[in-house]
């Protein structure tokens, strides 16, 4: 039940937290989003100096995904026609860093570092009871937003990125970071707060073209099982109040029913039992008519029109018995029919045309199978035939 329930919750609230590392401090942007079918819109957007701030302010319940910029992260660009690039990347040893790479026009543009600064700031995160669902690492996300924005020149947090065809061409590092606004839908997000935008579009639609590092201690399936077992537990509660409230009120009601239906049915037996009696005589009549075939769809009549109908000139029927007896009928005995059976029986000089015959008979869409239950010839080399014919369910 916890499993089906799961598929049914989703998380729509994330909270985004860009944490930037600086020479001797660290500053924390937040954004608030909410997803909405397949709009995403804009909580709220907050800067905080310190940790302690920002722990103050978040809503520690909501799904958290961290982006790790500045001090520590290096971002390069690798392009595959250039030996040296390849064989940097060949000697990156995955198990120590993490990384958020992201496919470009004719490269591949990297953010890394190293293990440890990650996992310091996933427990301090953790410890401070923030729900982490996620890790990013870098500015380069911010470019998955450019198919909307449609610039040559974006910038993200610390870096100049240039487009052509709106895929990433190049970066470049600033001195300085350049705060600049840019338009998404009816938001405006600043560039220290795009990359943030861009890992949010990533969690929701995992594009292609951005791979990262999996780390499996974190997984988004954890929060909703967690919120699917808090909504249930909920809904038991509930259920459980709503339930007995109404057995209180369906006793004092149903006792009282009760009381009328005790006198009812003493005054009920014999029309029942004649109900039964009535009911046992109305299957058997029924099964009489099925064993007689009076049930079919089709009179019997049609049967032995379809068949004649269908027989050549050179072939002579001598018998046509539809639904014939089981057994030779006694008098004061029952009789048994073999119901969805046609007997035919003749005879005929050609055999071809016999055999033409019996295979439009097979296409016949009333007929579910023949069987030929004899066929021999005489002195004069007429072939004498027995046919059984199997009815379908009409």
């Amino acid at each position: 039940m916890l499993a089906t329930l799961s598929k049914f919750i989703k998380l729509n609230d994330i909270n985004v937290v860009g944490v930037i590392k600086k020479e001797d401090y660290e500053i924390y942007n937040l954004l608030t989003i909410k997803k909405k079918a397949n709009k995403i819109s804009i909580v709220s957007k907050q800067s905080f100096e310190s940790f302690e701030e920002l722990s103050k302010t978040a809503d520690k319940k909501t799904p958290l995904l961290i982006v790790i910029e500045g001090k520590g992260v290096l971002n390069k660009e690798i392009n595959f026609e250039n030996e040296a690039d390849v064989n940097w990347q060949k000697n990156i040893d995955y198990n120590a860093i993490y990384y958020t790479d992201l496919k470009g026009l004719k490269s591949n543009f990297i953010s890394f570092c190293r293990k440890n600064i990650v996992e310091e700031i996933i427990s301090k995160f953790q410890k401070n009871g923030f729900q982490i669902v996620d890790v990013y690492i870098g500015s380069f996300l911010a470019a998955l937003l450019n198919n909307v924005l449609k610039k040559q020149i974006l910038f993200s947090n610390d870096l100049r990125l240039e487009f052509e065809n709106d895929k990433i061409l190049s970066f470049a590092k600033q001195n300085e970071t350049k705060k600049t606004e840019y338009k998404i839908g009816e938001e405006n997000v600043s560039s220290t707060f795009l990359p943030l935008y861009g890992a949010i579009i990533h969690f929701f639609i995992k594009p292609k073209e951005v791979s990262k590092t999996i780390n499996p201690t974190l997984s988004s399936e954890e929060l909703i099982y967690k919120k699917s077992f808090e909504f249930l537990g909920a809904a038991i509660l509930i259920g459980f109040l709503i339930s007995l409230m109404a057995s209180y009120f369906m006793i004092q009601y149903y006792g009282t029913k009760n009381s009328e239906l005790n006198l009812q049915t003493v005054y009920s037996n014999q029309s029942y039992q004649l109900i039964l009696d009535l009911e046992a005589q109305k299957e058997k009549k029924l099964n009489i008519l099925k064993e007689s075939g009076v049930l079919s769809s089709k009179f019997l009549s049609y049967y032995g029109y379809e068949l004649i109908k269908t027989v050549p000139a050179n072939i002579s029927l001598n018998e046509l018995n539809i639904i014939p007896l089981k057994e030779e009928y006694k008098e004061n005995k029952k009789a048994f029919f073999e119901s969805k059976i046609i007997i035919i029986k003749g005879e005929t000089f050609q055999e071809s045309s016999f055999n033409n015959w019996l295979e439009g008979l097979k296409k016949m869409d009333w007929v579910q199978r023949f069987e030929i239950i004899s066929l021999k010839k005489d002195k004069k080399n007429k072939s004498i035939f027995e046919i059984k014919i199997t009815l379908k369910n009409v």
